[in-house]
């Protein structure tokens, strides 16, 4: 009981340590989070794992935040059903990516990571067609650095859940990136 005690307070005291290292980036805070728990419980070797369950909560949390205002401030229809579609789709991958989080015992963060911030803000900025192709691309670009990403853990990860959430994923990001290409290229035509 009173080494549980220790390893607990113990545990907090290195994530608060963790918290005070780098307080403006909630990716790599929950990633050393995560990674400071797997070796205080004797597992190694997690830092990648723990960075892409990490990454990957901030990438959708962005996806599902630029949709919402693709659907308030877009002028092109087509931009807004795009929104919509990919507003639904990330908000599905979301709630995988949490269980995913759950069960392996990662720590994810709450709250944008500073690049996914910043092109949050440059988005947010713009406003008529300018919004629409600024959103477009950007997604488009997220997606491409999404499916990278993806692809590399479904082959690499160390723990089979998260090996089993990215290739589950790989087909709707392939879709997504799909579909904001296309669009994308229309859009860039007008």
């Amino acid at each position: 009981m009173i080494r549980n005690i220790t390893l607990y307070l113990a545990s907090a005291m290195l994530l608060l340590g963790t918290a005070s290292c780098s307080p403006d980036d909630s990716i790599e805070q929950a990633a050393a989070q995560s990674v400071e728990q797997f070796e205080a419980a004797g597992v190694q070797g997690m830092k990648n794992d723990a960075l892409f369950i990490a990454e990957a909560t901030s990438a959708n949390m962005l996806q599902v935040q630029l949709s919402e205002l693709a659907l308030e401030k877009a002028v092109s229809p087509e931009v807004k059903e795009t929104a919509q579609v990919m507003g639904e789709g990330h908000r599905r991958l979301m709630e995988d990516l949490q269980n995913t989080a759950v069960q392996g015992g990662f720590v994810v963060p709450n709250e944008l990571g500073r690049a996914h911030q910043k092109v949050y803000e440059q988005v947010s900025t713009e406003t008529g067609i300018g919004f629409d192709l600024a959103y477009i691309k950007r997604i488009r670009e997220e997606h491409d650095n999404l499916l990278n990403r993806y692809e590399d853990m479904a082959e690499n990860a160390q723990v089979m859940e998260v090996k089993q959430f990215a290739s589950k994923q790989l087909p709707l990001l392939r879709q997504h990136l799909q579909q904001t290409e296309a669009l994308e290229e229309r859009l860039g035509n007008i």
